[in-house]
């Protein structure tokens, strides 16, 4: 039934038809404004600004009239109107809040009596709640598809009382109505913002729940971002998928989504989340503080600039208003005025049903040209597309070959295996993985059984380097990548390498100025030339910021033995030593066998009086080790493996994949610093400075010890 909603509201929108809402059948009709008073412009319209209490936000509906409002209808205050909210309640900062809006506007306007109430976790009570609230009310809203399931019945049992459904046309009775939005239009505008204000030319898109209504959100948003830009790159990942509806409430997992996103070049990113949305706001609040480059988050349904706590109101840029507050109003005033109407209802752009917020002046610059798209779009020129297809690598297999240890090393291989899990997220590709034997004597036979049903293939690791060459050129069809090396020219080969002495050389500089032996670390996994380019990265920022500090440095194995990769006990041995002699801060460069610097960090400082730090490597090490060692991880060096493996995935569905050298350094953000659990916000100003000084010259990393 929901797909021929679906068509129907796609042909209603294209031809602007504005009927009636009081229709008694099953026809959808649009939502017309009521005749009097004329609505404020709210909308982020150029020619009349709103005030700013009255942009869209909960507080002010979209259609709050300019002058009092006329005496409420006669009998108004013998009538009750009851939400019965989705999953979260009041108080999400988002899709209920905004009907909350709707149901305290009329209570405030109208005089009538409300009432309300919230399903229970995980929602197995919402029909008990509707037949409860049907019991002293006249009209109950359910507010959100999911009481779709419930809500004809319910409607069906209680022929006296009206029934209203969010988002959702279900075949009902003559006392129900469906309230459903043109999502996609009011996405198209906020879509087209984000194109306009992008410097970077890549943005995003999380979903909530993977889901048709969803996707309207997602495919409206595409749509304007490419119009403004035909050639921006959209990343999107949706959090969870049916029958798991939990990604409405995640916003841990929607920070660490949010996070990569910006990690991987977006600087704008929309959510339609409902309450994940709280953690895309933290993750532009810390990367923009961290990076010292701001980027911006999209909010959803209400004006989330003001339902958002005040810190991250700088980097709310505007937000999809779905005005779920006026479809709730109307519909109480139809029932106080006698003249409910059953049937589908659409709130489109042209009854101001969707928009787009102007909350703290950030779209002010770009307002006439959204104003311009919702016209074209209103009178037809514009027909916004209500589905998405994924991000078009359906047809591409991309398989990554670990070093040894695999994916679950908590750095050098999880790094990588990040950057697959992004590329099957945000490209829709099929990806494969496999793992050498603990010698890592068949690294060239599971890089040819990958070759033989992949289009790419990554060797994570230079280490493969001594096979790779034959294996791409005996397999000319296939792409092929090699982490840290590049061992022969082929077109179908790419050396991906990494500046990763200039990371070290910041978090160098971040240990001496945390530092307060005035001793610190540094433990490599084998002693090679890449892993010396960390050491003398390192060194190099300590000695930037005090030429006088003492470092102690110690590898785990030589040259053949490349076992100093996991070897956590050693690491451990080695690390209670350094902090023993005096180190405060110790750097790792040693895989898996950080592990063992973690705990002898958080057991040196638990029976002492002196707190000490361990310092990460290639992934943000604080979020993948066990919780007890978080509190002794003052940062991580990121090497951005995850970047240069999805960047050569990307390509290969672009079809613009070429052979070749390519370094990541900081210029492209290939290499970095964490900022998690907070340890050096004190300090960031000043790694900054030394971030900029070494993308403009003024300080030129060696790669080598002295």
């Amino acid at each position: 039934m929901r797909r021929g909603i679906t068509g129907l509201l796609a042909i209603l929108l294209a031809t602007v038809m504005v009927a009636a809402a009081c229709g008694g059948d099953d026809e959808p009709t649009t939502a017309q404004p009521a005749p009097a008073p004329a609505p404020a412009a709210d909308d982020g319209e150029a020619e009349a600004p709103a005030p700013a209490a009255d942009d869209g936000a909960a507080e002010a509906p979209a259609d709050a009239p300019s002058e009092p409002p006329p005496p409420p209808p006669p009998g108004a205050e013998d009538i009750t109107a009851a939400l019965v909210f989705d999953i979260g309640g009041r108080g999400d900062g988002s899709f209920n809040d905004s009907a909350a809006a709707g149901l305290d506007r009329a209570a405030d306007e109208l005089g009538v009596n409300t009432t309300e109430s919230s399903p229970n976790p995980d929602g197995s009570n919402r029909a008990e709640m509707l037949q409860l609230s049907a019991d002293g009310a006249d009209l109950v809203i359910g507010v959100g598809f999911l009481f779709g399931e419930s809500i004809t019945d319910v409607a069906a049992n209680n022929p006296d009382t009206y029934f209203g459904i969010i988002d959702s046309a279900p075949d009902g009775t003559d006392n129900l109505a469906g309230l459903v939005f043109a999502e996609h239009e009011g996405s198209f505008l906020v879509g087209a913002a984000a194109a306009l204000k992008s410097t970077t030319g890549t943005v995003g898109f999380i979903g909530g729940v993977d889901i048709d209504l969803i996707r309207r959100f997602h495919a409206g948003f595409e749509a304007g971002a490419k119009t403004v830009n035909p050639d921006i790159r959209i990343l999107d990942s949706y959090i969870t998928e049916p029958p798991d509806f939990d990604g409405w409430f995640q916003p841990a997992e929607a920070k660490i989504i949010a996070q990569s996103m910006y990690e991987a070049g977006a600087d704008v990113i929309y959510h339609a989340a409902g309450g994940s949305g709280a953690g895309l706001f933290e993750a532009a609040k810390e990367f923009s503080e961290g990076s010292g480059s701001k980027v911006w988050a999209i909010g959803v349904d209400s004006d989330q600039y003001n339902t958002s706590s005040e810190e991250v109101r700088p980097y709310i840029l505007t937000s999809m208003l779905k005005r779920v507050d006026v479809a709730v109003y109307r519909t109480i005033e139809a029932v106080a005025n006698g003249d409910f109407g059953s049937g589908t209802q659409v709130f489109n752009l042209a009854v101001d049903g969707v928009g787009y917020a102007t909350s703290g002046g950030f779209v002010d610059d770009i307002i006439p040209e959204l104003e311009r798209y919702k016209e074209a779009i209103v009178g037809g020129s514009i027909v916004v597309p209500e589905t998405t297809d994924r991000g078009g690598g359906e047809d591409v297999t991309a398989a990554l070959v670990f070093d040894i240890g695999g994916r679950g090393d908590q750095s050098f291989n999880d790094s990588a295996a990040a950057g697959l899990d992004r590329a099957a997220d945000f490209l829709g590709i099929n990806p494969g993985e496999a793992s050498p034997n603990p010698d890592g004597s068949n690294r060239a036979e599971l890089l040819q059984l990958s070759a033989d049903g992949a289009d790419l293939v990554i060797g994570v690791g230079f280490l493969f380097g001594e096979s790779i060459t034959s294996v791409a050129e005996n397999n000319p069809d296939t792409y092929f990548g090699i982490i840290d090396s590049f061992p022969a020219e082929l077109p179908n080969l790419a050396g991906l390498t990494f500046a990763e002495h200039e990371g070290s050389f910041l978090v160098g500089a971040a240990a001496a100025l945390k530092s307060n032996t005035g001793t610190v670390g540094f433990i490599g996994g084998v002693d090679i030339p890449i892993i010396r380019k960390f050491h003398a990265g390192f060194e190099a920022g300590v000695y930037a910021v005090d030429p006088n500090i003492e470092i102690i440095a110690a590898y785990v194995t030589e040259p053949p033995d490349f076992d100093g990769w996991s070897q956590p006990a050693e690491g451990k041995i080695i690390g209670q030593s350094m902090y023993e002699a005096g180190a405060d801060v110790i750097y790792h460069a040693a895989g898996g066998t950080g592990a063992g610097l973690f705990e002898a960090a958080k057991e040196f400082s638990e029976a002492g009086d002196s707190k000490v730090w361990a310092i990460g490597v290639d992934s943000d090490q604080y979020w993948t080790s066990a919780e007890a060692v978080r509190p002794y991880i003052l940062s991580s060096m990121l090497k951005r493996v995850d970047v240069a493996v999805y960047n050569t995935i990307e390509a290969v569905v672009n079809g613009t994949f070429s052979g070749g050298l390519t370094v990541f350094d900081l210029s492209v953000n290939g290499v970095g610093y964490s900022i998690s659990g907070g340890f050096i916000n004190d300090i960031i100003p000043q790694l900054e400075e030394f971030k900029q000084a070494i993308i403009r010259g003024d300080i030129v990393v060696p790669e080598e010890t002295g």
